[in-house]
């Protein structure tokens, strides 16, 4: 089947979420199409995207790399999703229906049992990191805006955040998953005031964990 721009999009942007291209990498069109068999112009074309979404920058006429993060663009991050999230959490509470709420549940008891894993299975980290993803997204699949997910979808998958998971211990993962058990009873009774306030707490907290823990290392 022939690949198109939004495929080869999808696939450059899960190559540099999951660090497969680290920060710094120049992404060549020629290199890229040979890798993935197409031509030039598709994968022109979602590399465009990968710079408008911020995963990737333009440098004159040097190329297009994978991003670099300052302490300034990873606090605009944050608090840019703590404006937006709240609120799609609000239409999610709105918009919850049965299906969903059971979705979001199964990811709650993959993290649990990946967080009582660490220090034993060696794929816990990276399991915990899946199951958080797959939650925030589906509090985006249930909120039901177009809008909303284009802003929030790649803020919610910034390789510095999705590969920082091991920076926190048993403790710190604990209490953001009662953070997401805590938003799970405000969705199954469509309170979406408390979901939105649940939120904003769970992504402040997050925010600050973060930035002491890792800009020391930036």
């Amino acid at each position: 089947m022939k690949k198109g721009s939004e495929q080869i999009y999808e696939a450059l942007k899960k190559r540099i979420v999951a660090g497969h291209y680290t920060a710094g990498t120049q992404l060549k069109e020629s290199h890229l199409a040979q890798d993935m068999g197409v031509s030039r112009t598709p994968v022109r074309v979602a590399l465009k995207r990968l710079i408008e979404d911020g995963l990737a920058v333009a440098e004159g006429g040097r190329g297009v790399f994978v991003a670099r993060w300052t302490r300034w663009d990873i606090e605009e991050m944050f608090r840019l999703r703590i404006r937006l999230e709240p609120f799609a959490a609000r239409l999610a509470a709105e918009r919850m229906d049965p299906k969903m709420l059971e979705k979001l549940k199964q990811c709650n008891d993959q993290m649990a049992r990946a967080i009582d894993a660490m220090g034993e299975d060696s794929g816990a980290i990276n399991a915990i990191q899946a199951a958080n993803s797959t939650f925030h997204h589906l509090l985006l699949d249930a909120a039901g805006s177009q809008r909303l997910r284009m802003m929030l979808e790649t803020m919610i998958d910034m390789p510095i955040i999705t590969r920082s998971f091991f920076l926190y211990d048993q403790e710190d993962l604990r209490r953001s998953l009662q953070h997401h058990k805590d938003l799970l009873m405000a969705l199954s009774l469509k309170q979406g005031d408390l979901a939105e306030q649940i939120m904003s707490v769970h992504l402040l907290m997050a925010s600050q964990r973060f930035m002491s823990r890792r800009m020391d290392s930036l």
